[in-house]
């Protein structure tokens, strides 16, 4: 369970597009006391997480290489130790792989298996008991498409290290947003959405259920667009809760009246409070080329 002094996160991949709200959320979140983003250059949170001077101090951003030769055991577990959660949402597009040197599918599989899976197993060994990766829906390592099966390994490596707890979460079309792709935006069109904010939203709630022991889960969890949302509609339940009894808001999108908070909700690519999203298994259950969280190695 987690310490009197709270949880501690160590995130890889908190510049990204889905990154930065985990990032905020945790930051944001009375459980959590500590959290290191591990990136490549410094971001900042999404303006409507409405982030306190307390809050911030609680974050620490560590510019690291990122090369395999330099990202080990023995370089880097001092990052990961007496850390309570990994979230990693390291990631890069498909397109992105294609304009690199080489081929597509081995700058593809360089960040999302190699650099993932090593983050993983440096705070296995430095003692770290959760990891929360994002994949995507359809990723299986017997996948006929190069995309799915990438994914799919890496999802099979991280969950074969034996973490006390692994969460791998596989939403489809991730809505981001003003900061959505050309592509996403077309796909909107057509597919159903999870909204970004609402996706940081559940996978820190999720974190915090476990490591406080209020919710029981096995030793991995494969969370499909369905689980995603159940997760959802109870974090967001909490949420309301919390600010029912309480002047000061829990989380991160909080502290607006209605109206406000709609407008703060829009800005930041989340479903306003009380709406479901219009999402479904039926509906979701392909991710697009360009749903991935933009990220540098």
């Amino acid at each position: 369970m987690a310490s009197a002094s709270g949880l501690r996160a160590v995130v890889v991949g908190g510049t990204g597009g889905i990154g930065r709200f985990i990032l905020g959320e945790l930051v944001c979140s009375p459980a959590y006391t500590e959290v290191l983003s591990l990136c490549r250059k410094e971001t900042t949170l999404p303006e409507s997480f409405n982030a306190t001077e307390s809050d911030l101090k609680k974050l620490k951003q560590e510019i690291i290489d990122f090369d395999l030769e330099k990202l080990t055991v023995e370089n880097c577990k001092s990052y990961f130790e007496g850390k309570d959660v990994l979230f990693v949402a390291l990631s890069r597009t498909w397109n992105d792989s294609k304009r690199l040197p080489g081929r597509a599918i081995d700058n593809f599989k360089h960040v999302h298996v190699h650099l993932v899976v090593r983050c993983a197993e440096i705070a296995k060994a430095a003692g770290v008991r959760h990891v929360s990766m994002l994949s995507f829906s359809g990723a299986n390592s017997t996948s006929m498409f190069d995309m799915m099966k990438v994914k799919g390994e890496a999802d099979d490596a991280v969950e074969a290290l034996g973490f006390e707890r692994t969460s791998i979460w596989k939403p489809s079309l991730v809505n981001k947003g003003p900061n959505a792709t050309f592509v996403e935006k077309l796909l909107k069109i057509f597919m159903k959405t999870i909204f970004v904010g609402d996706l940081g939203l559940t996978i820190r709630f999720e974190s915090e259920q476990w490591a406080l022991g209020k919710t029981e889960f096995p030793p991995v969890s494969r969370h499909e667009v369905r689980d995603i949302l159940e997760i959802m509609r109870q974090a967001k339940e909490a949420e309301a809760k919390s600010k029912d009894n309480s002047d000061v808001p829990v989380a991160a999108a909080g502290g607006n009246e209605t109206g406000e908070k709609q407008a703060a909700d829009e800005q930041m690519g989340k479903q306003p409070t009380g709406q479901q999203p219009d999402c479904d298994q039926g509906s979701c259950g392909v991710a697009a080329s360009e749903n991935d969280d933009k990220q540098e190695e």
